[in-house]
């Protein structure tokens, strides 16, 4: 009878789970368009960002606030939809109060807070919160959402940010937004530093 069914256990008992991992890994590879080696990032950005709204244009090279930490060459390539590689961005290591605000020329966003910043192992800066309620616009859910999780933009320019994901720290929100760090610049904050100064004026 089990064999008229279609199913045997030996079916049953196959590599399911390797199997849609394989599935995923495919869908992934073409969903995802993972940073170009730095030497042809300009070409890709462009690439990308052709025919684009203003909003949306590549980021150019000039640091408009010098308290931000400086602007990554892969900003626009990252806004306009790419992804940085893993392990790749200098934010992976900031620990200090400050914020993180979104990359795009003219936009300066606050997004996130080191508050909220956590080592998540995977290569990119990760958060269990943003900065606002109203800092960041997500994609509505759907299949596909449960594995590649949900994309993160920035509310403000819509500058693609990264994705969100469901398996953040279960003490705080239980979210993981893990963001591309050339989508981020840093500005440390100054609280300390101004008390500092009026300590010593006094």
């Amino acid at each position: 009878a089990g064999s008229q069914s279609g199913w045997s256990e030996k079916t049953m008992r196959g590599p399911i789970i390797p199997c849609l991992l394989a599935a995923h890994g495919a869908a992934f590879r073409s969903h995802a368009r993972v940073a170009p080696p730095l030497g042809r990032h300009r070409s890709s950005c462009d690439a990308a960002c052709r025919g684009t709204s203003t909003l949306r244009a590549t980021a150019d090279d000039g640091d408009d606030d010098p308290s931000l930490t400086p602007k990554s060459p892969l900003a626009g390539y990252v806004l306009g939809g790419g992804t940085e590689m893993a392990w790749s961005s200098d934010l992976n290591d900031v620990k200090e109060p400050g914020t993180f605000v979104c990359s795009r020329t003219g936009c300066n966003e606050p997004l996130f807070s080191s508050s909220t910043k956590f080592e998540s192992g995977t290569g990119w800066p990760s958060f269990w919160a943003p900065a606002s309620e109203d800092a960041v616009d997500l994609a509505g859910p759907g299949f596909l959402t449960l594995v590649f999780g949900r994309e993160a933009k920035c509310k403000t320019c819509g500058g693609h940010l990264g994705h969100r994901f469901d398996d953040g720290p279960i003490w705080e929100t239980g979210k993981r937004y893990c963001i591309n760090g050339a989508a981020l610049r840093f500005r440390a904050e100054m609280a300390a530093s101004i008390s500092e100064d009026a300590s010593s004026g006094a």
